[in-house]
């Protein structure tokens, strides 16, 4: 205890001689920052924001400096007081959950988000000082290992000490705590490692009164992943639709495009290392030409970099053959990915900026085009399966996707060190916002659209949404769909299909009421979710309740299951938002259906052929459905060229064959627009409506598989 004691207070106290110097250089460019953000502001309010922001900060420097260093030492006193090692939970984090994340608002999400991103660069930066820390802190401490959030001076720890210590200050605006956090960054962060190395030299003297073991080698990792997720039997299966293809087959394809009349360049020239490479990418200029409002071109990216490689004062440089390969295949793969019309022009562009990142890691980590549960792919999948649908109705405010996306790809641009996490952490940032996006969508869906275009006359709804929705019907000029209504129609036929005859109040309550359930649950837990499959399994308990029974045991079980069925579909109903005068009326009807088994009627459900005469009931067998016209499926999004308003985005939600006519909303859930099908027609063939698919097929595999065509289609110089 001694021991243990006696280093902590070293390490405090070498943090104390260090912190100063660096605690000047950050609040000297802080004072900097602030005073030209105030000068540069357009408006009153926002200069108000830097001066006082300003003001505050630099007049308690000091006092933060002292507060920051007893937290810290507050926090190491805390770990050597402890008598035993901590629990830790397999696969646990201190990350917070992406439910978690989607409840926080838009400030706390950048600042988790930048403590996060300056906690996992030092950790990278410093790992070899801080894992030798780690293990002779753990032997100081009589512990088998301590990780990196847990040790009191790691980069975590400081980290959150720095937070804390700024929730005692009045509460800034976002744009002032990035600038804080990234200072905080620069100029301690970025500084540490003499503080580590120092550290360490301090523990050699513990080494004869405790035994330190030796270091243990890194173990391989069980997989191909090289994210810290391994493969296991638990790993989910990837979708069928997805696309991995090794590194060394797509260099092979790309080694047979090359002309005979390009060979490699022989004779005097220096090889460019990866890690001189990974500095020069950081300079290539990918913002858009102007000219064009356009991508930087793949041929642009390269004629910068030969410039960069091509000096007259020295040898000439070549990059190494491998690294060269990846940058023609990264580059290849962001032109298909960028073809085609489904990514709006000014997503393509902000897209177009990962390019550097994703080279960068590229050669860091070749597992990029071989593995489909990459991070850098699963964000790039995420983004285009939501930007299909954006167009400029939507805005590109900073709260809006178009602002999100900018954003998340500013900070791969910045912030990308060759830590892979960062693209897993950007895209549980993005996954939580369009969660958010989500829950105001669903919020909204009860309440009319706000100013609703003027419905023409004649016009109907098609009775799926209400009265109180308004539809636009785009076919006197002349449209968020969603796979899960036809997922539920399709497991409604299958759950009703083995009955000749169906009650018409069970009927309509599972068609108008239930059926609002399974959408719910289809779209924020899929169809895998155990809540589906108890939705589903809630049907066959219904229908099995309004079944002859032929003994009094069957009698009995029914009279014991219809309290818990009713209260079940009573709950269920009232989540999703149904009227509470209609939930009555259905449960009360089911009531008298269920009085009818138990005294024997056969006005109740009956299995088997068609032959039964139906009575008051209608027939489950449904129809084979009626195609949808022009090629379009449910979940289909278009891109629309109206003449009020621009080009906007539309997913068809609903095909109505008795009327002809199809249903699209926007990807707000709002905007209702009714096309009919000749209408739809019409439009198409004059191109003033382009389908453009589901959106379903992951971008990063669709331009893969692309690529991988191109490359075969290239012929063999041999």
């Amino acid at each position: 205890m001694i021991v243990r004691g006696r280093f902590v207070v070293d390490c405090a106290r070498l943090l104390g001689e260090r912190l100063p110097s660096l605690w000047g250089a950050m609040f000297g460019k802080l004072d900097d920052a602030l005073h030209d953000l105030a000068d540069k502001s357009t408006n009153d309010s926002s200069y108000r924001v830097y001066f006082d922001a300003r003001e505050i900060l630099v007049k308690q420097r000091r006092r933060l400096q002292s507060d920051f260093l007893r937290r810290v030492e507050q926090g190491a006193g805390d770990l050597v007081g402890r008598d035993r090692e901590p629990e830790r939970v397999r696969g646990t984090g201190k990350e917070p959950g992406f439910g978690d994340l989607a409840l926080l608002a838009q400030s706390e999400l950048e600042e988790i988000l930048a403590a996060e991103n300056l906690v996992s660069k030092a950790e990278s930066r410093y790992r070899s000082d801080l894992m030798e820390l780690d293990r002779r802190f753990a032997a100081l401490m009589g512990w088998g290992e301590i990780g990196l959030e847990e040790n009191p001076f790691g980069p975590s720890a400081l980290c959150h000490a720095f937070r804390d210590t700024l929730t005692a200050l009045p509460p800034f605006e976002p744009s002032v705590k990035l600038v804080v956090y990234k200072l905080f960054d620069r100029h301690v962060m970025d500084q540490l490692g003499d503080f580590y190395r120092r550290c360490l030299s301090h523990v050699e003297p513990a080494a004869s009164e405790i035994a330190i073991p030796a270091a243990r080698p890194n173990p391989a990792p069980p997989s191909v992943s090289s994210f810290g997720t391994p493969s296991t039997p638990e790993m989910p299966e990837p979708p069928p639709d997805t696309l991995s293809i090794p590194f060394d087959a797509l260099r092979t394809l790309l080694a047979r495009q090359r002309s005979d009349s390009a060979p490699r360049i022989e004779g005097a020239r220096v090889e460019v290392a990866t890690g001189e490479l990974l500095s020069l990418l950081d300079n290539l200029d990918v913002a858009p030409d102007p000219a064009i409002g356009y991508p930087a071109s793949e041929a642009f990216l390269r004629a910068q970099l030969s410039a960069a490689l091509c000096r007259e004062d020295r040898p000439r440089r070549v990059l190494a053959e491998r690294d060269e390969d990846t940058l023609d295949l990264v580059f290849l793969f962001f032109e298909h990915l960028l073809a085609g019309g489904a990514i709006p022009d000014p997503i393509k562009i902000l897209i177009a900026r990962m390019q550097i990142p994703v080279a960068k890691m590229a050669l860091l980590d070749m597992e990029f085009f071989s593995d489909d549960a990459h991070p850098a792919r699963v964000l790039i999948n995420n983004i285009g399966r939501a930007a299909i649908g954006w167009s400029d109705a939507d805005g590109r405010s900073p709260d809006s996707l178009y602002g999100m996306i900018d954003r998340v790809i500013e900070r791969l641009v910045l912030d990308f060190d060759g830590d892979p996490k960062l693209f897993a952490r950007m895209d549980r940032y993005f996954r939580a916002f369009l969660a958010r996006e989500d829950a105001r969508a669903a919020a909204a869906a009860g309440e009319p659209p706000a100013e609703p275009p003027a419905e023409p006359q004649g016009s109907k709804s098609f009775g799926l949404f209400g009265p109180a929705v308004a539809i636009f019907d785009a076919d006197p000029n002349g449209a968020t769909a969603d796979p899960a209504r036809e997922a539920v129609a399709a497991a409604l036929a299958d759950r009703l299909a083995p009955y000749a005859r169906i009650p018409s109040t069970v009927d309509v309550l599972l068609r108008e009421g239930w059926s609002l359930v399974l959408l719910e649950i289809h779209r924020s837990q899929g169809s895998d979710s155990p809540d589906w499959q108890a939705a589903l399994e809630l049907i066959d308990r219904m229908l099995w309740s309004v079944s002859a029974k032929r003994t009094a045991e069957e009698r009995r079980q029914l009279l014991n299951r219809i309290p818990r069925l009713l209260e079940t579909l009573r709950r269920g109903l009232s989540e999703v938002g149904c009227d509470p005068r209609l939930t009555a009326r259905w449960l009360g009807e089911l009531q008298t259906l269920h009085l009818d088994v138990l005294q024997g009627s056969a006005r109740g459900a009956v299995l088997g052929g068609s032959d039964v005469e139906s009575g008051d009931s209608v027939s489950a067998r449904i129809p084979a459905p009626i195609p949808i016209p022009c090629g379009c499926a449910i979940g289909d999004w278009i891109d629309w060229a109206r003449e009020d308003v621009g080009r906007v985005r539309l997913k068809l939600v609903a095909w109505n064959p008795a009327r002809e006519e199809l249903l699209f909303f926007d990807r707000q859930g709002r905007s209702p627009t009714r096309f009919s099908a000749r209408g739809l027609a019409e439009a198409i063939a004059a191109g003033r409506v382009t389908i453009l698919g589901n959106g379903e097929t992951p971008l990063a595999d669709h331009a893969l598989r692309a690529m991988l065509t191109s490359l075969k289609k290239a012929p063999s110089n041999g």
